[in-house]
């Protein structure tokens, strides 16, 4: 009888160890950073030594994990390559998306368990950047790419939110006293902050400070936790809207100028099992916009 570790905690390792990254990891996996780290604990429990080191600079390999780490890989490569040649036999079919890495977490991630009913011989490969190899691509964009097949999915819908504790307090008084967190992009703050505070004829002196963020799914983390307020686009955060983590805090929503984009190369837009993912995407955010609309 084999006695191997876990199969997951090892994927778990494989993609961490390939990015250097907990956080890149996760993403990649379309699974919280505490989910990557408490399986990388596992394998390490496991194998009773450490695979990373951990400090101020970020992880690194350990001699061991080094050691394990091509080991690992090959031996995903072989059972690649095998579920492949039968996935060929038995008439399974291999979609290849590329979606950026919010939507994969916030919106996408969520919808696995609808695709999977849809497509049951479809076998999906989830990246959060576009190659060759990719089938569909999922694009956050202002228009549609001259070639190929592309359509519009949703425009982004800004709405401020916070955390229940801080929504029973004036919506001057969480402005002048809770930080604003703000979405970096090259460095860069995004313009969700001044064009909300616009629209809502506000100051825009109430967007000079706050806490920045890297990415949107950071944020939303924070204004869960109850750090700040949060300028979201509506779309990701469906799931904390409908259970109660976030709530709106004013009626004021802005509209684009950004949405997402499903793009489908010339080359891949005639396959069967493409196009009926592109119908499975429609009928999704149509489904959510009916839902929203009920809510309102």
């Amino acid at each position: 009888m084999r006695r191997l570790p876990s199969l997951i905690a090892l994927r778990f390792f494989e993609e961490t160890a390939r990015h250097m990254s907990f956080n890149r990891a996760a993403t990649a996996l379309c699974v919280t950073q505490g989910a990557v780290s408490r399986q990388i604990k596992i394998l390490e429990d496991s194998l009773g030594t450490k695979l990373f080191e951990r400090d101020h600079k970020g992880i690194r390999l350990t001699p061991a994990g080094a050691q394990l780490l091509p080991c690992v890989s090959d031996a995903f490569d072989t059972i690649e390559r095998g579920t492949r040649q039968l996935a060929s036999i038995t008439g399974r079919k291999r979609l290849v998306l590329s979606v950026p890495p919010t939507f994969a977490t916030q919106w996408f991630s969520p919808r696995l368990g609808s695709l999977a009913v849809e497509l049951p011989d479809v076998e999906l490969s989830v990246r959060t950047g576009p190659s060759d190899e990719c089938h569909c691509n999922v694009r956050f964009g202002r228009e549609a790419l001259p070639e190929g097949q592309s359509e519009l999915l949703m425009i982004e819908r800004h709405t401020l939110v916070c955390a229940p504790k801080l929504a029973s307090e004036s919506l001057e008084t969480l402005l002048e006293r809770v930080p604003a967190l703000h979405v970096l992009y090259n460095d860069t703050r995004l313009e969700l902050w001044p064009n909300w505070l616009a629209q809502a004829q506000l100051p825009a002196r109430y967007a000079e400070n706050g806490i920045e963020f890297s990415n949107l799914e950071q944020a939303i983390h924070a204004a869960r936790k109850g750090v700040g307020l949060a300028v979201v686009d509506r779309n990701m955060i469906a799931e904390e809207l409908a259970d109660g983590s976030l709530v709106r805090i004013s009626d004021v929503e802005v509209m684009g100028p950004y949405g997402y984009w499903l793009d489908i190369g010339a080359n891949h837009a005639t396959f069967e099992h493409v196009q009926a993912f592109a119908s499975w995407m429609r009928e999704e955010v149509l489904k959510m916009s009916d839902e929203d609309g009920g809510t309102r």
